[in-house]
């Protein structure tokens, strides 16, 4: 799924049209169907969709960078296969290993299907739909209480300005500040998975990828810095223009 998604890059800003948000809301429940991508509704390009639960860990983007592909081609991949889900069965319904990528500024995204052809036949099916979310529950160790149905939602890219507003929209399974989260997610964010599940990537390969995303961390955080500094100058002018008065000559 990674592969196809990101070949073209992340998509464009969203328009700020009510039209827009009409054709394609933020999200769609589960059972929902959003529309495939990248055809053409109304005069706009549909935009991606992505299937999965939400994870909040505070400055995410800064933190850990965009896209976390040495973790999705090793780990999930690894796991899918320890666990007999590259099946037959599943090749011919399209369903493929779950994927992670960063949400906003402070979630991450763990994918099981996105709104191309594959992926919308595929969850288009009630049985095929169930496997796919089950078979990620096991892969990603999951608490199947905490990552439910009700939780799971199909996640418009890229992510609104607003989702930490809208819990009932945009409902995260774990807080890194609340709950202890899965041991996967602490291998990846720490990096000890790699212990576990030893790259195979060539070495040469997996630095441009460390480096790729490192870089795209360092990107946010100046991005970050420039945005706090262009605020307090704001601030600054507003206070200024307040407490200046203007003198005249003094009377006798």
């Amino acid at each position: 799924m990674a592969s196809t998604v990101f070949q073209h890059g992340l998509p464009r800003p969203v328009p700020t049209t009510s039209s827009y948000e009409e054709l394609f809301p933020p999200t769609y429940r589960f059972d929902e169907l959003p529309p495939l991508w990248p055809a053409v509704k109304g005069g706009y390009k549909t935009p991606i969709y992505i299937l999965g639960w939400l994870v909040r860990v505070r400055n995410a983007r800064i933190r850990f960078g965009g896209y976390h592909t040495p973790w999705n081609c090793n780990v999930a991949l690894a796991r899918w296969n320890e666990l007999g889900f590259d099946n037959e069965e599943n090749k011919r319904d399209g369903v493929c290993e779950p994927d992670v990528m960063v949400y906003g500024e402070h979630h991450f995204l763990f994918a099981i299907a996105d709104n191309q052809l594959v992926g919308l036949r595929a969850m288009k099916r009630p049985e095929v739909r169930e496997r796919a979310l089950q078979e990620a529950l096991q892969v990603l160790e999951f608490d199947p209480k905490r990552a439910t149905v009700e939780k799971i939602r199909w996640f418009r890219l890229p992510a609104p300005r607003n989702v930490l507003k809208k819990p009932v929209s945009f409902p995260h399974i774990y807080c890194e500040k609340k709950h202890v989260l899965p041991q996967l997610i602490r291998e990846m964010m720490d990096g000890s998975w790699k212990k576990r599940y030893p790259p195979q990537f060539a070495p040469g390969f997996l630095k441009y990828l460390e480096w790729e995303r490192e870089y795209d961390a360092r990107k946010q955080k100046v991005i970050a810095q420039q945005q706090k500094i262009a605020q307090k100058e704001e601030k600054s002018g507003l206070s200024d223009s307040s407490e200046s008065t203007t003198v005249g000559p003094s009377s006798s």
